[in-house]
C-alpha cells in the first residue's frame, strides 16, 4: 500500500508541476507503459447523435500508430467503434474485449477490432471520466499485450482522471480565479481524500448527502477541478489538505 501511495504522490507532483499539455500526455503514457500499454486515445465521448464533422472537436489527444490513427479519423470510425458505443451505455472501466462481446453489430467488431489488431493493438482498457456539467470523457489505452492486474488498473484509472483533469484545466487557463474553499468544503475534501463516499461523509459531519455533494461540487468549481480525483490533486497542490 505504501508503495502504491508513493507512486500516486509522485505522479500527482509530476502532473501538477507542469503547465505543458504535451508533457501531461507523455507523463500519462509513461505511467501506462509500466502496465504494457503503448498507445492512448483520449476524447469527450460522442453521443449517438454526433455528426462526422463534429468528431475532431471531441479529441483531447491521440497517441496511436500514425497510419491507424489516420484511418480511424478519416473513416469516422468513432461513430462505429464498439468501445465508443459501450461508453455510451456503461461508465465504469472495461476492456476492449468486453465491449466487443457486448457489441450488437458484429461487423463493427470485425472491422475496427480487426484493423486495430493489424496495427498491433490487440488488447485495451478504457477508463471513463466524468467531468463537470455531466460531460463524459474517456481514455482508451491499447497494446499488443498488457498487464490487466486489478490493482494496477486502479492506479491507472487514478492517473488518467488526474491527467485529463489537469489537461483540461490547462486548456481553460483561468486568469483570476478564487482558489479558497470554505471550512465545510475543506472538511468534505479531507474525508473524500480518505476514500469516504458522499453518504459516509454526511454521516461523519451530520449533514445530508446532497449537501455533501453540493460542497464537493462547489470546491471543484473553485479549484477548477474536472472530477473528484482531480479535486483531490488540486487540494494537495494548493495545500488545502496534506
Amino acid at each position: 500500500m505504501l508503495i502504491i501511495l508513493s507512486r500516486a504522490w509522485k505522479f500527482i507532483k509530476s502532473i501538477e508541476d507542469t503547465d505543458d499539455e504535451g508533457t501531461v500526455q507523455q507523463l500519462l503514457l509513461k505511467r501506462a507503459a509500466a502496465s504494457g500499454f503503448e498507445s492512448a486515445f483520449a476524447d469527450r465521448v460522442p453521443s449517438p447523435a454526433t455528426k462526422p464533422r463534429e468528431i475532431a472537436s471531441h479529441v483531447l489527444f491521440q497517441e496511436f500508430p500514425k497510419v491507424w490513427a489516420e484511418r480511424y479519423n478519416e473513416n469516422h470510425y468513432a461513430l462505429r467503434d464498439p468501445v465508443v458505443r459501450h461508453l455510451q451505455r456503461q461508465q465504469t472501466p472495461f476492456t476492449w474485449n468486453e465491449s466487443y462481446a457486448a457489441a450488437p453489430r458484429r461487423e463493427d467488431v470485425k472491422l475496427i477490432g480487426g484493423e486495430a489488431a493489424a496495427f498491433g493493438l490487440r488488447t485495451g482498457y478504457v477508463i471513463p471520466i466524468r467531468l463537470v456539467g455531466g460531460v463524459l470523457a474517456a481514455v482508451s489505452f491499447g497494446a499488443s499485450h498488457a498487464e490487466l492486474d486489478p490493482d494496477v488498473l486502479v492506479e491507472l484509472a487514478f492517473a488518467a482522471n488526474l491527467a485529463i483533469g489537469h489537461l483540461l484545466r490547462l486548456r481553460r487557463r483561468p486568469k483570476d480565479r478564487e482558489r479558497k474553499v470554505t471550512p465545510r468544503e475543506r472538511e468534505c475534501i479531507l474525508w473524500a481524500s480518505e476514500g469516504k463516499t458522499d453518504w459516509e461523509i454526511s454521516v461523519i459531519l451530520g449533514i445530508s448527502r446532497p449537501t455533501v455533494a453540493k460542497h464537493l461540487l462547489s470546491a471543484r468549481q473553485r479549484l477548477n477541478a474536472m472530477n473528484r480525483a482531480h479535486l483531490l490533486g488540486e487540494a494537495i497542490r494548493n495545500r488545502i489538505i496534506r
